[in-house]
């Protein structure tokens, strides 16, 4: 037995011996070469192993790789002859033509649907008796018409027509698409010229509520047979401009799982597969499921689902289209599709040019359009409720205004005068009086803020504040150098070693001591504003400084300290950064002490000390000026601001009483010259109005054509100059009246509501001030109540002349807009009309593909490649392995089997 495992053991190192002498695996023999030494042997089994490892981590990442399934994009531009054109889907931004709706009775249904949107539910429709209407018929018969909105159209050049467009109900509602259907159209040409050109007319007059707002269309270009989401991917384009639209062509392929996404359907209502055919057929669906109808949009087959009604469509559609968009996910498969085509437009715009508005319509074009547009505009006139009621709330304004004019009296206004006189010049002795005394003591208080607060403020700033960031940088750089000289080991001259860490102690304690005194003078700012209570006491125009304690407005000083954030903040701050300072200069001084005692400094603390004292001293210096601007120097400018109002308001009283007087001497010189009052014959007018309101068969045109007529301007022209000398005046005289008794309310309530005067009236006894104000404006009112009375020309009058011109005056200027309104002229054009130019720009388009990027041949070339690298070997060297594994194993079993035997 011994002798067979002996034999055994030989047996399979020779095999393996000589397997490794003939192997065609690189440096295997070297490792069982007779008579090489054991460390070469070595070597090669190391190099053998390494080659091995990175031939199993290459053949690993390649696998990985292949099973990643990459993909590579191949872009290929394919220039043809022809291309097929795209269609091309515009809708009108406004959905409802104003006429056709009121036409149809739809006007104020259509109004409260879309002006209340939120609130507006199929309970409402029972007051339109509108339940069983349905959305096509909403929408399609109150629709803007193709034969209006299609102005003009010419494809490749010739003349085309409305025909050539198919209504097409689209998320934004009616549209007409160019291009739809069997016979496709074709180009062969690039440029503006061989495209589609057109003039569309949005007829903005016609405009009214609805689901968008915005004026002008909305345009959307997509392959045949799909469906147009123009609301969701339309590009939107205004009025007033020529547009020009360079389509680009992209045919774009992708591959399906595993190496792409992109998966395909059958549709239940689409004979096509696209992104947006099946989001639409899987929301048609829902409808059909949860509603039992669908909208007029949506896909459909042979009119199966049926179209919602209003009900239907308020109580349980409206409800989940606003809901789609969050349950698209759970109820919808609309993957990428593996074959699609894409219109990309480039768009430039060009403004429509004056030259090219005044040629741009022929004659009979004007005519049509011009009644068009007073149709339309009389139809919005009177169902807009806007523009109704203010027609109707100028209507009743000029009636009841010409009915008082028609009554008015005159009367003798003589003593009226005369009494009037006395008591506006006593008034206005007496508010003099006033205005000296409160305009002294804004000047003393603003004296007092300036001399005995500011001026503590300034004298402190020179004597040690504005030392405190002086030169900081300088100072920190020169403090720092001086360290580092304490610190450095070749500094060793004891005597100057002591000199400079003395020096450099003395320059932080000098340092130390100026913050110090100026956190001092700060505490004395702080309270002395805190408290209000002055710092110095200077005396004012040679008054007893007794007078400056009650004198000084201490509400104002107190307040300036909490006026805002900024004031109490940086108020803080200010102190803050002061003791923050302090603490870095005793860093500082630490430092100094360990780089002279032991010739050693610490760097990170030397830059964090330096950077933390220009933090604080930079923080300070701002903190400083905000607290100045805030808190000290503030009351000066609020004094300023207060003594500047009331001069100006002093000014404006005294102004108005100019007028006054002038005007009351004016009046007593022309009373005799006043004669009966003229009233023109505007009784027609107000009938005409009436009807009209009352919706009678008069149109606004005809009341626009009498107030604007030479009739009513010359009647007009008459009145004005029957009242200019008389009730003019008297109409100023009221107004100046008023404003003066505004003037001394006001010029009292600020003497009166000065709290920061209080104590100075109560020190000197001035008691008339200390009254509380609602008592004193009584007062004011009642004698002013006496003047206003005595001012009345006479009790009739009461400036109804003046009434009856801003009615008329306002009515006159709505009826000018009206007719404005209507005219065909630039800005009807360009609020109305715009042109769309749509061409190819070139005669290619680009082919899109996804393609496979690594397949099973290049995984075996890649493992091949590094098999030969890194070992020398080849498939016929893993069969060589094979079959010294089969060979010994068949061995094997020979033995085992002559053993047994």
């Amino acid at each position: 037995m011994e002798k067979q495992i002996i034999q055994k053991s030989s047996g399979i190192s020779t095999v393996l011996k000589d397997f490794a002498e003939g192997s065609t695996f690189h440096g295997l023999r070297y490792v069982a070469q007779k008579g090489s030494f054991i460390g070469r042997k070595l070597l090669w089994l190391m190099m053998i192993c390494a080659c091995a490892s990175v031939l199993v981590y290459q053949i690993v990442d390649r696998v990985g790789y292949y099973n990643g399934w990459p993909v590579t994009v191949n872009v290929r531009v394919n220039y043809n002859t022809s291309l097929q054109f795209p269609s091309i889907t515009i809708c009108n931004q406004n959905a409802f033509k104003a006429t056709l709706a009121n036409d149809l009775h739809t006007y104020r249904l259509l109004e409260s649907m879309f002006t209340h949107p939120e609130t507006f539910n199929e309970t409402a429709l029972t007051k339109f008796g509108a339940q069983n209407i349905t959305l096509d018929d909403l929408f399609l018969r109150s629709a803007h018409q193709k034969e209006d909105f299609i102005f003009r159209c010419l494809w490749k050049g010739l003349p085309c027509s409305t025909d050539d467009f198919k209504t097409t109900m689209t998320d934004h509602g009616v549209c007409y698409t160019f291009n739809e259907g069997m016979n496709q159209e074709y180009i062969s040409s690039v440029g503006v010229e061989n495209g589609l050109r057109l003039t569309l007319n949005v007829e903005q007059y016609e405009y009214m509520p609805g689901p968008h707002d915005a004026a002008g269309v909305k345009m959307l270009l997509h392959a045949n047979g799909e469906v147009p989401r123009v609301h969701a991917l339309g590009q939107a384009v205004s009025t007033g401009a020529h547009v020009f639209v360079g389509v680009k062509v992209f045919s774009i392929t992708n591959l399906p799982m595993p190496h792409g996404r992109c998966s395909e359907h059958v549709l239940e209502y689409m004979d096509r597969f696209t992104m947006d055919a099946c989001q639409m057929d899987c929301l048609t669906s829902l409808a059909k499921t949860r509603c039992g109808c669908r909208h007029n949009y949506m896909l459909h087959k042979n009119g199966d689902p049926r179209v919602c009604t209003l009900y239907e469509y308020f109580s349980c559609l409206k409800p989940l289209i606003d809901e789609f968009p969050s349950i698209h996910d759970t109820y919808c498969d609309c993957p990428v599709p593996c074959n699609f085509i894409l219109y990309e437009p480039d768009i430039s715009y060009a403004s429509t040019s004056q030259y090219s508005v005044n040629k741009f319509l022929r004659n009979n074009d004007k005519e049509v359009l011009s009644a068009a547009l007073l149709k339309a505009t009389e139809v919005t006139s009177r169902m807009e409720n806007s523009t109704f009621q203010r027609t109707k709330n100028l209507a009743e304004n000029f009636e009841r205004t010409l009915l008082d004019v028609e009554n008015l009296l005159l009367d003798n206004l003589a003593s009226m005068l005369d009494n009037l006189s006395i008591m506006v010049n006593n008034s206005y002795s007496e508010t003099f009086d006033v205005y000296s005394n409160k305009e002294f003591l804004y000047r003393f208080q603003e004296y007092i803020v300036k001399k005995n607060f500011v001026r503590a403020r300034d004298a402190m700033e020179e004597r040690a504040i504005h030392i405190v960031a002086l030169a900081y940088a300088e100072f920190i750089l020169t403090v720092e150098s001086r360290i580092r000289m304490l610190a450095n080991e070749n500094f060793t001259d004891h005597s100057a070693r002591v000199m400079m860490h003395e020096t450099t102690t003395l320059m932080l304690e000098n340092r130390k001591e100026i913050i110090n005194l100026a956190y001092d003078n700060y505490s004395s700012l702080i309270y002395a504003y805190e408290t209000g209570s002055p710092i110095f006491n200077y005396s004012f125009e040679g008054l007893s400084r007794r007078y400056n304690e009650p004198a000084t407005p201490k509400h104002l000083i107190m307040k300036a300290r909490v006026h805002n954030s900024y004031a109490v903040k940086y108020g803080e701050k200010y102190g803050g950064y002061l003791n923050m300072t302090i603490e870095r200069l005793d860093w500082l001084k630490e430092l100094s002490d360990i780089a002279f005692a032991n010739s050693t400094l610490d760097e990170d603390r030397m830059f964090y000390c330096r950077e933390e004292f220009k933090f604080c001293m930079r923080n300070f210096v701002f903190a400083r000026s905000v607290f100045y601007f805030e808190t000290i120097e503030w009351p000066i400018g609020i004094l300023q601001k207060r003594r500047e109002k009331f001069n100006n308001l002093w000014v404006q009283y005294t102004s108005v009483m100019e007028n006054i007087v002038q005007s009351l001497k004016s009046l007593i010189l022309e009373l005799n010259k006043t004669e009966t009052l003229f009233l023109n014959p505007l009784n027609k007018v107000r009938r005409d109005i009436s009807q009209y309101i009352r919706g009678e068969n008069v149109t606004k045109m005809v009341i626009v054509e009498l107030l604007t007529s030479q009739v009513i301007q010359d009647g007009i022209t008459e009145f004005r100059m029957f009242f200019q000398n008389i009730r003019v005046r008297e109409a100023n005289l009221l107004d100046w009246i008023d404003r003066l008794e505004e003037d001394v309310i006001e010029l009292w309530r600020t003497v009166v509501q000065d709290v920061d005067s209080t104590e100075y009236y109560n020190y000197t006894q001035e008691t008339r001030f200390l009254r509380n104000f609602s008592e004193v404006a009584v007062e004011i009112r009642l004698t002013f109540t006496t003047i206003r009375n005595m001012c009345q020309m006479s009790q009739i009058v009461d400036n109804k002349d003046a009434l009856l011109l801003d009615a008329l005056d306002a009515f006159i200027l709505d009826a000018r807009a009206y007719k404005e309104s209507i005219k065909i002229d630039s800005e009807f054009i360009k609020n109305n009309f715009l042109q769309l130019d749509i061409f190819y720009r070139q005669m290619s388009y680009e082919e899109i593909n996804q393609q496979e990027a690594y397949d099973i041949f290049a995984l075996l070339c890649d493992i091949g490649g590094s098999m030969g690298l890194f070992l020398g070997a080849s498939v016929l060297s893993i069969v060589e392995v094979w079959d010294l594994v089969l060979v010994q194993l068949l061995a094997k079993t020979r033995r085992v089997m002559s053993i047994t035997s």
